[in-house]
């Protein structure tokens, strides 16, 4: 039988060719523009802010956004986290980060890396956690102390597939890990530097065949805001490396958007208020990037709907922690404040119950250890999750007033910790002298001036006499006893036993500011 051709039959034969040319899947196949688009979303700095509250949108808007954006290329996008993702709220501390896994692996997170918060449960916590996890978690820079090779405890890289890319991410930790986390968690641990750990991996990832080489950090990048120039440890390993296509950066709690070294850079604030994005357009022909760019989209709670599922998550969660987070313990009359970077009201108060519960003459508490303030009206166990997130100890110990001095010293207005927090003692600081002989004048709360040879009961926490944050005096002290008393029960005691709070700033902290001839410690 013959076909007869009729102008009828020509022209459904063009309709057809037409609708399937025009298809979203024909047009995919045939990209005419020879590209392909790489979306990274990025999360960093989570820090178990589960559910919306204030500012915090909570992981189920969260999740909404993260959604709308996967939406737009979902072959093509890869969704990861810059770290410290577990620690730091009550609803994912009472349950040691489980919810925050779960949570994320329904979202679909292709990587994490490690941020120096999550060996604050020590590394059994965080072994638990990864098997739990859906996805890697990498670090590159961790070694074994003893055999100088990456830990067995996450991989220090991966390499995975979208639309036809081989697409290697790099993990990075932050090498003040050691001083920013408790060092008897990473005891067996070495920290090496991140842009050699990077030149030395770029090129084993290209035999292996990547296309795209991406470096998923928890170093930490701010932005000038009037020459709009990144900075940080960030920006000084993309001066220092080739051949990587992004940086993703956390630690820092910034918003940053920009390149370095033709190096896209991307960190999203923290607890979950904003995402980062960086798109790579790369030719088909060569896998080559040609473009590149970096934004950090905020989380609008007013306008996005909780997803359902994650939703669900954070809901039994509430239901989980709700019989011991609301327990009201007491009242506070005012406002203790703080700020970590200054003396503050919160650890005054901290500190005086650190000496009072342990009979010291001195207390001495790091200021990041402290992470929020306590507003007034009733105080529950929830609200003190949130200001000792850490579950430290008391340690009391024996120092000579020489080193003392020292911690005072080092402790004060330090620019990368923050500010040592104290009681028993009155400071008189002048910034204008040079370091090492800021601190002019040292009394006692008895009203005796610091002896620099005597011997004094001093408290601190555990994390401090390790080591933590640089305080590498503590482990000079003599009589060095854990207590086993955990600092945020001390607080808990204190509130029972007065219901109301009301504490006043007192003048144990005052500057001179070059005014007036300084005074000098007894010897």
């Amino acid at each position: 039988m013959r076909f007869r051709l009729t102008y009828a039959s020509v022209l459904l034969m063009i309709a057809c060719l037409g609708l399937f040319c025009f298809s979203p899947i024909a047009a995919a196949a045939t990209d005419s523009a020879g590209t392909i688009t790489l979306d990274i979303i990025s999360v960093n700095d989570f820090h178990g802010a589960l559910a919306e509250a204030g500012k915090n949108p909570g992981i189920a808007k969260l999740a909404t956004l993260i959604k709308a954006e996967m939406a737009k290329n979902q072959s093509g996008t890869i969704i990861v986290s810059a770290g410290d993702m577990f620690q730091g709220n009550p609803d994912s501390n009472m349950l040691y980060g489980q919810p925050v896994v779960a949570a994320m692996n329904k979202i679909g997170f292709s990587a994490m890396t490690t941020g120096n918060h999550e060996f604050d449960w020590g590394q059994d916590v965080l072994k638990k956690l990864i098997r739990q996890a859906g996805f890697p978690v990498i670090a590159a820079n961790i070694l074994d102390k003893t055999t100088g090779k990456p830990v067995a405890l996450v991989k220090p890289y991966i390499i995975i597939e979208r639309n036809g890319l081989k697409i290697a991410l790099i993990g990075l930790a932050t090498p003040e890990t050691v001083f920013k986390t408790n060092p008897k968690h990473i005891a067996n641990c070495t920290f090496s530097d991140p842009v050699q750990t990077v030149r030395q991996l770029v090129p084993v990832l290209k035999h292996k065949g990547a296309d795209v080489i991406i470096v998923l950090s928890h170093l930490g990048s701010s932005v000038d805001s009037t020459t709009a120039q990144i900075t940080g440890e960030a920006a000084e390993l993309a001066l220092g490396i080739t051949g990587v296509n992004a940086i993703i950066s956390g630690h820092s709690h910034l918003q940053v958007a920009g390149s370095v070294n033709s190096i896209p850079i991307v960190q999203a604030g923290y607890n979950g208020r904003a995402i980062g994005k960086i798109t790579l357009t790369v030719a088909k022909k060569d896998k080559r990037v040609i473009n590149a760019k970096a934004a950090v989209i905020a989380v609008d709670s007013d306008r996005l709907a909780a997803e359902p599922e994650i939703a669900a998550i954070v809901n039994k969660v509430q239901s989980q922690v709700a019989p011991v987070k609301d327990i009201v313990l007491g009242r506070s009359v005012n406002e203790l404040s703080h700020d970590r970077k200054t003396f503050s009201l919160l650890g005054q108060w901290v500190t005086d119950i650190m000496r009072r519960t342990a009979n010291a003459d001195i207390a001495f508490q790091n200021g990041g250890g402290i992470r929020t303030g306590i507003p007034p009206g009733s105080v529950t166990m929830g609200k003190l999750y949130e200001v000792l997130p850490f579950d430290n100890t008391l340690v009391t110990l024996d120092l000579t007033g020489e080193q003392i001095l020292r911690v005072l010293e080092y402790g004060i207005y330090n620019q990368q910790i923050g500010m040592l927090q104290y009681s028993g003692l009155t400071v008189k600081f002048d910034a204008s002298l040079p370091a090492g002989h800021k601190i002019t004048d040292v009394t006692l709360s008895t009203g005796e001036r610091l002896n620099l040879a005597k011997l004094y009961r001093v408290v601190t926490n555990d994390f401090m006499v390790q080591g933590g944050d640089g305080f590498t005096v503590f482990s000079q002290g003599v009589h060095i006893t854990d207590t086993g008393i955990p600092l945020r029960d001390c607080l808990i005691d204190a509130i029972k036993a007065t219901e109301n709070i009301y504490v006043t700033p007192d003048n144990r902290f005052s500057e001179s500011n070059g005014l007036g001839a300084p005074e000098k410690p007894a010897a």
